[in-house]
C-alpha cells in the first residue's frame, strides 16, 4: 500500500499537497495532543465550547503572549516548527514578547508577488482549498455545508456570490500571519460578526462544529479591478488575541499590499468570488476535489481571471 493510500485510510493523518515540491506530505499539527484531547472526545468538546472557545479565554491567552516573560517560547517554537529565521526582518533577540515575534514582518522580497493583472494571488501563507457553491450554500467535499447568509452573520446581501466560488486559506499557528489584498481596487468599512473562537484545525472541523459561520469574523467587500466584487472574510480561531485591519474604515489598495494580521493563534481567510470571474490552477482543483489542502504562500499564484 502506498503512503497516499495508507494516509487516506487513517483519519488521524492529515495530508497536504506541497506546490513547491510537487509532493503530498503529512501535515504538522500544532499541539496535536491538545487537539486530540479537546476535540477528539465528547467531554473535551464540551470543555472547549464552555471555556476554550470563549472570547474571555482568547483575550487572557493573548495577554499572556504579550508579556515579557513569554519570550522563552520563541526559540523552542522556531526549532519545533522549523521557522526560517533567514526570512525574518529582525533578529530573534529584537522581540520583547512571543506575540511580537508571532506578528513578525519578513524581509522585503521574502514573499514575491505575482503582479500580472490576470493572475490571482494567495492572500496569505497557509493551506488552500476551493469549495463549490450552489445557490446560496458553500459545499465542502466532506463536512457540513453552510449558507452564505449565515457566513455573513445574517446579511441578506449575498446575491453577487451566489453560484460563485469559495476559496479558503487556513493558517496554522506556525504560519506567517500577515495577509494581503489579492488585486487593485477599493473597499468600504469592515463588518464585524461576533462569535466563538473554536480551532480551525481539520481535527476540529471533522466534529461538525459551526466554525466558519460561527467563529468571530470580519469581512469587507473588495471592488477589484480584475476579479469583480470579492468578499474577503477573516476568521479568528482559538487563542487569537485580535484581528487587525490596517484600513478598517475603507481605502484604495494595491495588489499584494498588506491588509492586516492575526495575533497569536490559528485562523482562516475566506474569499468569495462571483460566478465566472476566476479559474483556479489545475493542481488546486485536483486536490480540493479529493479534500486535500494545498500549501500556498502570500502573493503566490493560485489562479487567473476567467
Amino acid at each position: 500500500m502506498s503512503f497516499f493510500e495508507q494516509a487516506r485510510a487513517d483519519d488521524n493523518v492529515l495530508l497536504v499537497y506541497n506546490r513547491e515540491t510537487g509532493h503530498l506530505e503529512e501535515e504538522k499539527v500544532f499541539e496535536k495532543w491538545f487537539m486530540d484531547l479537546f476535540y477528539g472526545t465528547r467531554l473535551g468538546r464540551l470543555f472547549a465550547r464552555a471555556i476554550l472557545s470563549t472570547k474571555t479565554f482568547s483575550r487572557i491567552y493573548g495577554w499572556l503572549q504579550n508579556r515579557p516573560g513569554s519570550t522563552w517560547k520563541i526559540l523552542d517554537f522556531v526549532n519545533k516548527y522549523q521557522i526560517d529565521i533567514n526570512e525574518i526582518e529582525k533578529p530573534l533577540s529584537y522581540f520583547k514578547s512571543f506575540n511580537e515575534f508571532f506578528i513578525r514582518r519578513l524581509k522585503p522580497g521574502a514573499r514575491p508577488i505575482e503582479m500580472a493583472p490576470d493572475v490571482l494571488i494567495s492572500p496569505a501563507d497557509g493551506r488552500l482549498q476551493v469549495y463549490k457553491t450552489e445557490m446560496e450554500r458553500v459545499l465542502p467535499v466532506k463536512g457540513q455545508g453552510f449558507g452564505l447568509e449565515e457566513l455573513l452573520g445574517g446579511s441578506r446581501a449575498v446575491e453577487p456570490w451566489v453560484n460563485g466560488l469559495c476559496v479558503k486559506v487556513r493558517l496554522a499557528p506556525f504560519d506567517y500571519h500577515r495577509f494581503c489584498y489579492v488585486d487593485y481596487g477599493h473597499h468600504g468599512p469592515a463588518v464585524h460578526v461576533g462569535g466563538r473562537f473554536h480551532s480551525v484545525s481539520p481535527l476540529a472541523l471533522r466534529q461538525g462544529l459551526r466554525i466558519f459561520q460561527g467563529n468571530d469574523r470580519e469581512y469587507m467587500v473588495l471592488k477589484t479591478n480584475n476579479f469583480g466584487q470579492v468578499l474577503h472574510l477573516d476568521i479568528g480561531a482559538m487563542a487569537v488575541g485580535r484581528i487587525h485591519q490596517h484600513f478598517r474604515d475603507g481605502t484604495r489598495f494595491s495588489k499584494g499590499q498588506e491588509k492586516g494580521y492575526f495575533e497569536f493563534g490559528g485562523s482562516t481567510i475566506i474569499l468569495l468570488f462571483q460566478p465566472g470571474m476566476v479559474k483556479m490552477d489545475a493542481d488546486i482543483i485536483h486536490y480540493s476535489d479529493q479534500d486535500i489542502e494545498c500549501l500556498v504562500k502570500y502573493g503566490s499564484r493560485i489562479g487567473k481571471k476567467a
